[in-house]
């Protein structure tokens, strides 16, 4: 008899949580998306179905300088970079998705020192293409983050593949 008590409250508790919605109860977060021009530039479009606000930091006013060094002692090749900080907020992280086209491989370019508005960062570095070719890598996207003057946090990711730019505010609390 309790073996049968005990399979009914499984079998009672799995279908609860299988018929669960899945929703998030918590409070949602205000996301916007934007069309955003690549590096070499172009037009901004924005879609129907997204908000017209405008992206709080543009790519071009944050876009990296990135230099590929010649190989070390035992041949790897890394890249350098360094990006000017042309908004008006302070950027607390600054990661770059990079694809390397010789070796089909992504790395990442990333400083988490923070860069105030009209200040260069410190130098950061990670693996480049082994044919030093400045052709031979992609900037696939960018995520920052940066400070608000309400003292927030800014979060932007970039989607240069998509054009595609969101982003959210989160409370510092």
């Amino acid at each position: 008899m309790k073996r049968i008590i005990l399979i009914l409250v499984l079998i009672i508790s799995i279908t609860l949580v299988g018929c669960k919605s899945g929703k998030i109860e918590d409070v949602p977060e205000t996301i916007a998306k934007e069309k955003v021009s690549n590096e070499s530039g172009g037009n901004e479009d924005v879609s129907a179905e997204e908000t017209t606000e405008e992206i709080p930091i543009h790519p071009d006013d944050i876009m990296m300088d990135i230099t590929i060094l010649e190989p070390d002692s035992i041949g790897n090749v890394y890249m350098e970079a360094t990006f000017t900080n042309n908004s008006k907020y302070p950027i607390t992280s600054y990661s770059a998705k990079v694809l390397l086209k010789d070796k089909n491989d992504t790395t990442y370019l990333s400083t988490y020192d923070t860069v105030m508005p009209g200040e260069t960062s410190p130098k950061f570095e990670s693996f480049g293409p082994e044919t030093q070719d400045p052709d031979d890598y992609e900037i696939l996207g960018l995520e920052i983050t940066a400070r608000t003057e309400d003292g927030n946090s800014l979060y932007i990711d970039y989607d240069f593949k998509l054009e595609e730019a969101t982003w959210w505010e989160g409370d510092n609390n």
